[in-house]
């Protein structure tokens, strides 16, 4: 399985030209599955790959969703003692004006943005132009329909984003992969993680989408996800080919 997993993020890496020599990426860890395995393909990646990339990794503190986090000292521990990474310490908060507490799913967002806000800014201390998002098929399919039911448009997330104003470019290695796959690799290979708990994700309409709809439409067809993945990869290719992936 790590084998084919390799081969899928190196795929992507190569297929929408997501790493180049001497880039430094920044990554945002988590205690979660999908940034745990982020971690561990990334590094053994960079071993084998040409292209000789940096990376900096970085723990962002929800101050607004203390409940969510675990403990930094044992995020430290681990990467540090077990996987020879030094892990910086970043705390957020959003405005007095955030509508986080509402329950209502725009919360999703307005977490993501003060998390993005803040790595954008930490690319400038260390000269990073990349950011690597942990992102899976799932995810990409999942907020594409979102996208559709809740704002009427057809816009992906896409695997790579470049951001022109700041000059940072938003990549997701994880693309190719489902998210079932990343929890069998966690599990068999016995890395430690923990499972979301954020207070607001069971009312959000991500979850809902991903339950009611992709879930359920999968029993029916096997092959649900990907083929609305893959539909959705050949129409981002074709329409940014002439701007590569400019959004």
């Amino acid at each position: 399985m790590e084998e084919r997993l390799k081969r899928l993020v190196r795929r992507a890496i190569y297929d929408f030209e997501m790493l180049w020599d001497w880039d430094t990426v920044l990554v945002w860890i988590s205690w979660w599955k999908d940034s745990m395995f982020l971690w561990y393909i990334l590094n053994e990646i960079r071993k084998t790959l040409k292209n000789k990339f940096t990376i900096k990794w970085v723990y962002i503190f929800k101050e607004f969703l203390i409940n969510c986090d675990i403990e930094f000292e044992e995020k430290r521990k681990y990467f540090e003692d077990n996987l020879w990474i030094s892990l910086e310490k970043i705390n957020i908060n959003l405005p007095e004006d955030s509508k986080l507490n509402d329950w209502i799913w725009q919360s999703c967002q307005r977490c993501a943005y003060a998390r993005r806000i803040a790595m954008m800014k930490l690319c400038k201390k260390y000269n990073a132009t990349k950011i690597a998002l942990w992102h899976h098929m799932d995810d990409i399919v999942v907020t594409t329909m979102m996208n559709m039911i809740t704002w009427r448009k057809l816009k992906i997330m896409p695997p790579v984003n470049k951001m022109t104003k700041w000059d940072i470019t938003f990549i997701r290695p994880l693309s190719y992969i489902r998210e079932k796959d990343i929890l069998n690799f966690v599990i068999n290979k016995k890395i430690p993680y923990s499972p979301c708990s954020c207070p607001v994700w069971e009312n959000t309409m991500r979850n809902k989408i991903k339950k009611d709809i992709v879930r359920t439409n999968e029993k029916l067809m096997p092959e649900y996800v990907e083929n609305i993945f893959w539909s959705l990869v050949k129409d981002f290719k074709e329409k940014y080919k002439d701007c590569n992936y400019c959004m």
